[in-house]
Order: C-alpha cells, then structure tokens, then sequence
C-alpha cells in the first residue's frame, strides 16, 4: 500500500491523484479512469470533478472526447506532489536532513 494511502485512506479521490502521479500528465476520459479504478462511472466523475473543482486536475475538450489532465499551474498540485516525492524519498531510507537537503536545494534554483 502506497503512504498517501495509508495516510489518507484507500479511496478514490487518493488513488486518482497517484495514478496521475504516477502514469503522467493525462488521461483519455473518464471512462478509462473508472476501469483502472474498477469504480463506476459516477463515482470518477465525481472524484474529477472535485479535483477539478480543487485546482489539481483540468479538463480539456478536444473535438468530442475530453481529456483529463494534471494542472500542472497550481500551487496545490506543486505542494501536493512534492508530498508524494517526499513520501517516497523516507520510503528509500532517506534522512529527514537529507530530504530537507534536496528541497532546499531545489528551492535555491
């Protein structure tokens, strides 16, 4: 089990956010995202539309079909993604000034 998800519960909303994460930037339709999940339809919909609805995630229209995708503009994707990466950095045995190192480091370029 991911640490997101021992943090916050296995639910949709958490599995969403790490399989854009983890996979890219975006995903075809909602359709698709609800067969990864193995969740109805109305459920993922609900789930996009609250990540919408928080800024994470975007929905263009292209043509008939929409695509999901991570909006790669908001703080909160930023704060929520170096979460993640800072997550899995304590998962390699990473010490706490060494992580802190690597943000620091990031945040002086």
């Amino acid at each position: 089990m991911e640490t997101l998800e021992k943090i916050f519960g296995d639910n949709t909303h958490t599995r969403v956010i790490l399989l854009f994460y983890n996979n890219g930037g975006y995903f075809n339709n909602i359709t698709g995202l609800a067969k990864m999940l193995d969740k109805s339809h109305v459920t993922v919909r609900k789930v996009v539309s609250d990540l919408i609805e928080a800024g994470i995630l975007t929905e263009l229209t292209i043509g008939k079909s929409r695509v999901i995708k991570i909006n790669e503009n908001s703080p909160y994707t930023e704060a929520l993604f170096n979460f993640i990466h800072s997550t899995r950095d304590i998962n390699e045995n990473k010490s706490i000034g060494e992580i802190i190192e690597q943000r620091t480091a990031r945040a002086r370029s």
